[in-house]
């Protein structure tokens, strides 16, 4: 490798794959953009201070000023600047005769076509235009490009101030958040309240059922022993007044035992008959509507608003300490919920509702285990990790940032081994076949492949991702095609992030940088586009995975709306499911997703570091993994296959790329 192609790979960040801007060094002296370590950060602001890093997964821990606050790599700054500059004078290195005559020197200026000619080249190719001698127009046109220069001042100028506003106003919306989150609660915890009391006056009206009744059945109680004693000591008299002989005695005898039994009290014992009168028993009977009372209770709605909230400062100053909601610690808490408490064994059994698209239907799920800390929580399905394929390298069969990965009918695995920039090919339990690729924009060159995809026929389509373009090779590695290029027009892409194939033959691609996806045919014909830039229904915020339902139902990662959304091949949308957070059923940046033939959808979580299970209504079902190394951890897993062995059994196998442990794992999900 030359000394120009090594400076060139050193100004790369490994990141963004892209010329360092800001370079900010990190304890273990390796570099990255200010913003890729931003995104890194803020992709896992749940985990408070502890940033890894991206290449040898070292962690850092984050100064009190954030990102910024990591010292400046002056010595990697100046070397891009150096090579910048270079390049810039290169490309301003005048030529002072013609490249057509070299005999002929340029002293003539084409003012249509903008460019320098010799007086040759004037009356020939430039005979229709207007020239003139360089000397007569150079004062115009220095005069021109000093109003561009003016131009351009304005220009940033206006950036400048644009630029602070943006400031002002995400500072101003992030305290507006906050303070909508503390109205949201303390709206909420007075409901809340209100509810409590009911729930008091209702615990206290049994209480005091409770007491009356145990009070009457206590005396009873005592009567009834009295009456027994009473009644033993009268038989004792009776036994013994049958066994005497003397008829006076006998006759006196029997005169003050009928008297007694004349005075004796009865005792009503009502309450203990079987006939339900009187009452006896506590129930308690809820209302038969109280479910749907609080499904319909108006919470309010939050908006966009044109005037500024007036309030945002008092809610903050006043509610600093004791109501500010702690996003981050409501994620710690959700990952790592307290201990079960020794009344939560004889706590009665939960009932959770879930409300779904389909018929507006209501399911009433009745449960009596409560959520655990465990690695997989949701329903009896479970899943467990079998074994994991390849580590962190540049060796056949290690990876460095997989994040894509299809399987041929063979079964062999087909990985997008992205930061390696190549393709590799494994056998299911990891030993290699076969590898093709390296660094470039050239035939079977790639950079940055994102994702691959595998037809019927096991043609192998890999998204190379930073060519813009997809290429299209054999089951052994030969090139076929190449389909796309950079662009925002039909069959054009910027940043493509994923991609599958549909039933039909046709090729699904997740556009993301044009915040769209893209249907072509097999031989890469443009079909049609679904969706733009938005968060509304049909929109995306940078769509990275998409996977397609034995019904051709297409289900897309909405990556920065943290949600999934469904659609018809059609383009028609369906529905969707998730929202931002850690807790069940919600989302923190999806970045791949898989649906098998139970209607199981399988979501890996950016943000998160785990798996979320869905039903094919968007239902949770449960969730496994957690941040780390080991095996049934994930660091970013960016990336998920079901194996065809799997496909129809009662266990259901997939892969998962573990991008930033550079591995594979291979998991097994008990149905």
């Amino acid at each position: 490798m030359s000394l120009a192609s090594q400076l060139e790979a050193e100004r790369l960040c490994a990141v963004c794959q892209e010329r360092f801007t800001t370079p900010r060094v990190l304890p273990c002296q390796h570099s990255f953009c200010e913003s890729c370590l931003s995104m890194a950060h803020l992709a896992r602001e749940h985990r408070g201070r502890l940033l890894p890093c991206p290449t040898c997964r070292a962690v850092a821990v984050l100064p009190d000023s954030g990102v910024p606050g990591f010292p400046i790599n002056f010595a990697l700054n100046n070397l891009v600047q150096i090579l910048i500059s270079s390049e810039t004078e290169v490309r301003r290195t005048p030529q002072e005769h013609c490249s057509l005559h070299a005999n002929m020197r340029i002293t003539m200026y084409c003012c249509d076509c903008r460019v320098t000619t010799c007086s040759k080249c004037s009356s020939t190719s430039h005979s229709h235009h207007h020239t003139e001698i360089i000397a007569d127009v150079i004062d115009s046109e220095r005069n021109n490009l000093q109003d561009v220069l003016a131009e351009m001042e304005n220009r940033l100028k206006k950036s400048d101030e644009d630029l602070n506003s943006a400031n002002e106003m995400l500072e101003k919306l992030t305290k507006q958040t906050e303070a909508a989150i503390i109205k949201i609660n303390t709206e909420v915890d007075k409901a809340i309240e209100e509810v409590n009391k009911k729930k008091i006056g209702i615990l206290g009206q049994v209480s005091a059922l409770k007491v009356t009744q145990s009070e009457t059945l206590s005396t009873l109680k005592e009567n009834l022993k009295k009456n027994n004693k009473k009644t033993k000591s009268l038989k004792a008299a009776v036994e013994s007044l049958l066994g005497t002989t003397d008829d006076v005695a006998f006759l006196q005898g029997t005169s003050e035992i009928m008297s007694d039994l004349q005075q004796e009290e009865v005792v009503d014992t009502a309450i203990l008959s079987s006939d339900g009168n009187p009452p006896r028993w506590i129930d308690y009977k809820p209302s038969t509507n109280l479910i749907t009372q609080v499904d319909c209770l108006d919470m309010g709605e939050v908006t966009l608003t044109t005037d500024e909230p007036v309030d945002t400062s008092s809610l903050l100053n006043s509610r600093v300490n004791t109501a500010r909601v702690s996003t981050r610690e409501h994620r710690r808490l959700a990952r790592n919920p307290a201990p079960p408490r020794e009344s939560d064994a004889e706590s009665p059994i939960q009932i959770n509702v879930e409300r779904f698209s389909q018929d507006n239907a209501v399911i009433i799920r009745y449960d009596s285990t409560r959520r655990a800390g465990a690695r997989a929580q949701g329903s009896a399905t479970r899943i467990r990790a079998v074994h994991q394929i390849g580590s962190c390298g540049t060796s056949l069969g290690d990876f460095f940032h997989p994040c894509g990965m299809s399987l041929l009918s063979n079964g062999h695995l087909v990985v997008a081994d992205q930061r390696n920039n190549r393709v590799q090919l494994l056998e299911e339990n990891g030993s290699f076949v076969q590898m093709f690729g390296n660094e470039g924009s050239g035939i079977r060159e790639f950079k940055s492949p994102g994702d691959v995809a595998v037809d019927a026929e096991d043609n192998i389509f890999v998204l190379d991702t930073r060519n813009d373009r997809i290429q299209v090779f054999t089951a052994d590695g030969r090139f076929k095609r190449i389909i796309g290029g950079s662009g925002s027009g039909p069959g054009q892409f910027c940043k493509p992030q994923a991609i599958t194939i549909a039933s039909s033959g046709d090729i699904v691609v997740a556009d993301s940088a044009n915040n769209r996806i893209q249907v072509l045919t097999s031989e890469g014909r443009f079909v049609r586009h679904i969706g733009c830039e938005g968060s509304g229904e049909g929109e995306f915020m940078e769509p990275c995975g998409v996977a397609v339902a034995p019904n051709d139902d297409l289900y897309v990662c909405d990556h920065h709306n943290h949600r999934i959304q469904v659609f018809r091949m059609t383009g028609e949308f369906v529905s969707a499911f998730g929202a931002f957070g850690s807790e069940h059923g919600q989302l923190s940046y999806p970045s791949s997703i898989a649906v098998d033939g139970n209607g199981s959808v399988i979501v890996t979580e950016y943000g998160n570091d785990r798996l979320s299970i869905f039903d094919n209504y968007g239902r949770f079902k449960m969730c496994f993994g957690d941040e780390g190394n080991d095996l049934g951890q994930f660091l970013s897993p960016n990336g998920v296959s079901i194996s065809r062995s799997g496909v129809g059994s009662r266990n259901l196998k997939f892969y998962v790329c573990d991008a930033w442990n550079h591995r594979l794992q291979m998991l097994e999900m008990m149905l």
